[in-house]
């Protein structure tokens, strides 16, 4: 092994270009020896006795650089020329140059490492060039991702100023609603008089809210919070309703039996006007009755003009939660189009449940249903109330995602044309 390496050793030695050199300076010294002594011997004697040292050592000279140069221009000059033409070639862009043949000398290395580097920056430049095609289409698919989600933004932001808007109507309408039921109640109290209030039996709201990864799974949470509020506020309002029929028809009864009543007063008012001195307590108990009895009727027909104006009020909260109803199902659909487009919200549903105890009597019942309503409509005020808050909460989150995503865009532009002027330098050279 080291035999071969050391003959290795002498090849390269061999090759060496300063071998070449002084083998073609010791060539040419070795034509230009004879033909000297062929130029000597035309000289006269008496010249080449005086002169013929230097004429010898001149004509050698002047031989041998001729001889030498011609091998050297052949040798270092020729494949420098070629190697300084290929490297021109480059320098102008072009890096499909055909390498000549190398010969294994110094120029025969630096013609192979030429050609390294040409190789390599071939490589360089294909790999800036497929780097650069592939950011900008990378570029533009974020462009147009960045577009599409600020498209979606803006609609989201759009549905959930919509849903603050529409929250802000239902909460007054709520309010108004409460109003009403409110005066309901003490008309209610001032008809019953001291009648016995019953407990209110009710299975408060129960809100099991878990927080999203962003602010349109809170949305939705909310949304479909509001709508079943709505929904048994809409049920339990119906219900009051029904009650108030029940009421008109308890205070026909009444208003019949008073009527009877006073009618009975009269008959014994008059049989006690015939009795004489003997019927005139009866007759004063029966002016009583009678009195009582006038009284009645006139309670059961500001009662029944109350019970109209319930009524009147409940079918307007009926309508006006039907329209909630349908603006909160119009928010919760726009809300589940934007859920699907993120893929990455989760649904958090609540629930509202509560029972009511049937009345035993007509105005017992007709008082503790309207408490109960009362004490809904407050709670869904304060849910209509928060749906608000946390829409302008979200909104402003919306705001500040389209400010993040006009962000994204610049960075995208900025990318694209760091790859377009990648492309513009790569188009500077010739690869294939």
């Amino acid at each position: 092994m080291e035999n071969g390496k050391l003959e290795g050793d002498q090849k390269e030695k061999f090759h060496s270009l300063t071998i070449k050199v002084n083998i073609v300076i010791i060539g040419a010294l070795l034509i230009s020896v004879p033909l000297t002594g062929y130029l000597n011997s035309l000289l006269d004697h008496s010249i080449q006795t005086t002169y013929g040292i230097y004429i010898s050592t001149a004509i050698n000279i002047i031989f041998a650089t001729i001889i030498a140069a011609f091998f050297i221009q052949r040798i270092v000059v020729a494949p420098l020329k070629s190697l300084l033409d290929l490297t021109r070639e480059v320098a102008e862009g072009d890096l499909t140059v055909t390498i000549p043949k190398k010969s294994k000398d110094e120029i025969g290395q630096l013609v192979g490492s030429f050609e390294i580097m040409v190789r390599n920056l071939r490589d360089i430049v294909e790999n800036i060039n497929h780097t650069s095609v592939k950011m900008a289409q990378s570029s533009e698919q974020l462009s147009e991702n960045a577009n599409e989600t600020n498209l979606v933004s803006v609609q989201i932001s759009n549905s959930i100023l919509a849903v603050a808007t529409g929250t802000e109507g239902q909460t007054s309408g709520i309010e108004k609603v409460a109003v009403e039921i409110t005066e309901m109640n003490e008309g209610i109290k001032e008809i019953v008089g001291n009648t016995e209030k019953v407990s209110l039996l009710s299975h408060q709201t129960t809100e099991h809210a878990f927080e999203g990864e962003n602010a349109v799974d809170k949305t939705v949470g909310q949304m479909k919070l509001i709508q079943n509020s709505v929904s048994e506020s809409d049920t339990s309002i119906q219900l009051l309703q029904e009650r108030s029929q029940e009421i008109v028809q308890i205070l026909n009864v009444i208003s019949d039996i008073a009527n009877q009543t006073n009618l009975l007063a009269l008959n014994a008012a008059i049989e006690a006007a015939r009795a004489g001195d003997s019927g005139k307590g009866f007759a004063v108990v029966a002016e009583e009755v009678r009195r009582l009895a006038e009284q009645s009727n006139q309670s059961t027909e500001r009662i029944a003009i109350l019970i109209d104006h319930i009524q009147r009020a409940t079918e307007a909260s009926v309508e006006t939660m039907r329209a909630v109803i349908k603006n909160v199902e119009e928010g919760i659909e726009i809300t589940n189009d934007t859920k699907e487009k993120f893929s990455v919200i989760s649904q958090s549903t609540t629930k509202i449940n509560f029972e009511m105890e049937n009345i035993l009597k007509a105005a017992k019942r007709m008082s503790t249903s309207s408490e109960k309503i009362t004490l809904t409509i407050d709670q869904i005020s304060t849910v209509a109330r928060k749906n608000t808050q946390n829409s302008i909460q979200v909104s402003a989150s919306s705001q500040e995602q389209l400010v993040a995503i006009g962000e994204i865009n610049d960075a995208t532009k900025a990318l694209s044309n760091i790859s377009s002027n990648l492309r513009d330098i790569t188009k500077r050279f010739n690869v294939l």
